[in-house]
């Protein structure tokens, strides 16, 4: 939130330093787009022969007024008064039945060409789909702190949806214009070769009046997309705090900011409308002009009989020009269309090609039981320049109950997430038994840690599936044990479906200390080497908390458990406790030890448990 005062300018923080710029690489991007598409090519292929043999029907129709005219119209009014027109003689006939059949096949060949593409374009979106959904869960924490979750979402549905878009232009518009285009061009040749040559000088004004509109749309379209990124963060960030907001009624500050993100919708939409409405304009001003020329100089030509040029064949000409110039507008609009799509699209390839997660190491080797010890050697850790832990050497035994404490800021979590290797450190190591982090395959070593963070998270299943979701082969048997050890179990037995109650969105249905318990039974039934708990118990209510001690004391000496916490209630009965302080950790020993010996240590729980929390 906002304070009212803040400028226009503050609320566009928001999915702004996100991704590459994309420029002008349009024919790149539009060619990786269409290389999605290639696996399925055969489909393709298919949909293409529709479109010839479409294609091919509409302009048959159109060219048989040639000698419609020419061998039998013409000829028929010729006639003297006494001769009359056979109507079944065997030109009429045979133009008769090469219509009718054009008329039949015309229809199916466009359904097939439809159905298709259309079969292909939601498998590419499948595709995209499934890649977004991998590339989000493969981000690295350091690279997503730098992004907002509405941007994300902008790239993930709806540049996306873009990016599909651009081969519905492509596979449905432009290659059945195109095809029909090449197609008019040899059927154009073949009626008046002078005409269609003035005709195709319209070519290259058309493409250089294309070109200028497109990039244009096509520079816009991207920044407009930013700001649809700026506008879900916008209301992302509003339901995110929706309890803040009622509580200190801000209706009236979100409303005018959200307002100030449409508006800077709406604009970058009107400047895209404004360039597609010219660029269709311009082009159907230059089509009509070259229309009429090129009619004016047939009808001239086919009066005095020039050049080849008769009444069949400009009729001919003209109904076949006027079947081309359906799809040259048809072009345009789409080359506008794919200019703007093209945006996202480029979007869409920025996410997916941004970082990842460290990939193992060739010489990386499964990690083995913790046996003796994790130490942390010379370990420094820079975020974006910024120092946040300097030279940290201890070591950890193996069962031991250790918990870190300082002051908000001082580092903790970041030691943590080292641990988790969410992040690697900018130099030295963590070790343990002796092996670096980093020689070990991180699937190896992730199978071997569980962790409850301070904001409990809780999926859109059933309890059970949630407790569950630490080791997806577990029994009943074990989730109720694990449920009883985390004090999850008594609640659960007092809700009317038990085990199988829905939680709702983000755990939505339970309290704040019911998500708790769940996600630390959920850390017991994984049975982890090592066990995380990062502020875990500041949202358990005092007898659970207990529940969660008694927890604590039964993994004592057979796990290793690493605690963050401001309770001291928490931390007091642990094995050993790391003072950190300004990115280092500064003082370790037993409760008792630190408070009778260390002035920080004392200054951080001189008020009780049970004031704080309050």
């Amino acid at each position: 939130m906002k304070p009212k005062g803040a400028t226009e300018n503050s609320d566009r923080t928001h999915g702004s330093a996100v991704g590459t710029d994309s420029g002008v690489r349009t024919w790149p991007i539009l060619w990786r787009t269409i290389r999605a598409s290639l696996r399925y090519r055969t489909t393709l292929i298919l949909s293409l022969l529709c479109g010839i043999v479409f294609a091919g029907s509409r302009y048959l129709r159109a060219y048989i007024a040639r000698p419609l005219i020419d061998d039998i119209l013409v000829p028929a009014a010729s006639m003297s008064g006494e001769e009359s027109v056979d109507l079944f003689q065997a030109p009429l006939v045979d133009l008769g039945v090469i219509l009718a059949m054009t008329v039949l096949v015309s229809p199916v060949a466009a359904f097939g060409r439809g159905y298709l593409t259309a079969w292909v374009v939601s498998q590419v979106r499948r595709d995209f789909d499934q890649a977004v959904a991998r590339k989000l869960m493969r981000i690295p924490i350091a690279t997503l702190r730098t992004r907002s979750t509405g941007d994300l979402l902008a790239r993930a549905i709806h540049d996306v949806w873009l990016a599909c878009e651009v081969l519905t232009q492509v596979f449905r518009d432009v290659a059945l214009s195109a095809i029909m285009c090449v197609t008019s061009l040899v059927v154009l040749l073949a009626t008046s070769w002078p005409l269609a040559l003035l005709t195709f000088a319209t070519a290259p004004p058309l493409w250089l009046l294309l070109n200028f509109f497109g990039q244009r749309i096509h520079k816009q379209t991207r920044r407009r997309q930013e700001t649809l990124g700026e506008l879900s963060q916008r209301l992302t960030g509003i339901l995110s705090g929706i309890k803040i907001i009622k509580v200190f009624q801000g209706y009236e500050i979100e409303e005018a900011a959200y307002a100030r993100e449409t508006d800077r919708f709406f604009k970058s939409n009107l400047k895209i409308a404004s360039n597609r409405v010219m660029s269709k304009t311009t082009t159907e001003a230059l089509t009509q002009i070259v229309a009429f020329v090129t009619l004016g100089i047939g009808a001239w030509l086919a009066l005095t009989q020039q050049q080849g040029v008769t009444l069949g064949s400009l009729s001919a000409f003209s109904l076949i020009l006027l079947t081309t110039y359906k799809p040259i507008k048809s072009l345009a609009a789409s080359y506008s269309t794919i200019m703007e799509t093209l945006a996202g699209a480029g979007r869409l390839y920025d996410l997916l090609d941004g970082p990842e997660e460290p990939v193992d190491r060739p010489n990386a080797v499964p990690m083995p039981a913790i046996r003796n010890e994790i130490s942390f050697q010379n370990v420094s850790f820079d975020f974006g320049g910024t120092p946040i832990l300097r030279d940290i050497n201890l070591t950890i035994q193996r069962g031991e109950v250790v918990a870190f404490v300082g002051k908000t800021g001082a580092g903790k979590s970041t030691l943590i997430d080292l641990v988790l290797r969410f992040h690697d450190p900018t130099s030295g190591s963590i070790q343990i038994d002796g092996v670096d982090l980093r020689h070990m395959t991180r699937a190896s070593f992730l199978g071997r840690v569980a962790v409850v963070t301070q904001e409990p998270f809780l999926f859109d299943v059933s309890i059970f599936e949630n407790i569950r979701y630490g080791r997806p082969d577990a029994t009943f048997e074990e989730v109720e044990a694990a449920a009883k050890d985390s004090g999850a179990a008594e609640f659960i037995a007092a809700l009317p479906e038990g085990y199988d109650t829905p939680v709702g969105e983000f755990g939505m249905r339970l309290s704040g200390g019911q998500r708790q318990r769940a996600t630390i039974a959920r850390a017991i039934l994984r049975n982890a080497d090592l066990l995380v708990l990062d502020e875990a118990t500041s949202a358990l209510d005092g007898e659970t908390e207990q529940a969660v001690q008694t927890m604590i004391d039964k993994l004592r000496g057979e796990h290793t458990l690493l605690l963050v916490s401001h309770r001291l209630s928490t931390i007091r009965s642990a094995d050993r406790i790391f003072v950190v302080d300004a990115g280092r950790v500064t003082e370790s020993g037993t409760h008792e030890e630190l408070m009778a010996n260390s002035a920080v240590y004392a200054g951080l729980f001189t008020i009780p448990d049970d004031v704080r929390d309050s």
